[in-house]
């Protein structure tokens, strides 16, 4: 199905340039044999096409379509005024632009067309393909697609077996106004930081990821009752500790990160949405 959509949208893109190279390859033959280069009317007429190009081109259809009604009623009337004044007599060449005005607008608005559409279509799939790729390119960390379906895995693990299982968010302190004061590129290098501390202080089988839309760290884990607030307190010594030496100006702001933590329990916990909400909670007393 794919497959069959990609060559129709190629024979749209081949059709719509075969068009366009062939109204030019009459524009060029009218112009070397019919004799329109000796009117200086049929010179200045030609900018009108390529307005009327442009304009199908950056617009749409309709728009085409209006500008063309709009060029061949005023040169209909123009023409008509100065025939029945016994100024200018109709000729071919009348003809030929109330046709190829509306030609050029309408078939190069067609091409737009199909190049926005395949615009709109590429950005889409690289927007859904970023959604389904599990791990994030810059951080090697877990995207937050497969986030609350690992989170209900683990509640399940808990359920069967009794384990405690630990669900900790980590959010940058004022990340806003850092990136107001030191800017998109020199964050990233933070955030890249960061989750290398993540990775480093926690253990090959804790679930670690990056929740991008919501600019936060998320970690799972398993731990006995104590053990939670001892990893917490590690990382926010690794991470409120770490130095940026190569990079003077992310080295003199003080890093500080807010942490939410909570312990799963199947009595107050229903699903992994209620999960995540309570450790965003928690959070909120992290100050």
């Amino acid at each position: 199905m794919e497959e069959r959509h990609n060559k129709l949208i190629s024979r749209r893109i081949d059709l719509a340039v075969t068009l366009v190279i062939t109204m030019f390859f009459v524009l060029i033959i009218t112009f070397s044999y019919g004799e329109f280069n000796k009117s200086m009317t049929n010179v200045f007429i030609i900018l009108f096409v390529m307005i009327g190009a442009v304009v199908g081109y950056y617009t749409n259809i309709t728009a085409a379509i209006f500008y063309s009604i709009i060029f061949n009623f005023l040169y209909a009337s123009i023409n008509i005024y100065l025939n029945l004044a016994n100024i200018y007599n109709i000729g071919f060449e009348i003809y030929f632009w109330m046709v190829a005005v509306p030609l050029f607008s309408i078939i190069f608005a067609y091409k737009g067309k199909i190049l926005k559409e395949i615009q709109s279509e590429n950005c889409a799939l690289k927007k859904e393909n970023e959604e389904l790729v599990m791990i994030d390119k810059e951080t090697q960390l877990r995207g937050s697609q497969t986030f609350f379906d690992e989170l209900q895995s683990y509640m399940n693990i808990s359920n069967r077996y009794g384990i405690e299982v630990y669900l900790m968010l980590i959010k940058i302190k004022y990340h806003n106004e850092i990136i107001r004061v030191l800017g998109e590129a020199k964050y990233k290098k933070i955030i890249n930081r960061i989750s290398q501390i993540i990775d480093s202080v926690l253990r090959e089988e804790d679930r670690k990821y990056i929740l991008r839309n919501m600019d936060m760290f998320g970690i799972i884990f398993l731990s006995n009752k104590d053990g939670g607030k001892y990893v917490e307190k590690r990382l926010k010594e690794a991470i409120c500790s770490t130095e940026f030496k190569e990079d003077y100006l992310i080295n003199r702001i003080k890093l500080e990160i807010i942490t939410g933590i909570v312990i799963y329990d199947k009595n107050i916990i229903n699903n992994p949405y209620d999960f995540f909400r309570m450790a965003e909670k928690d959070m909120e007393y992290d100050v």
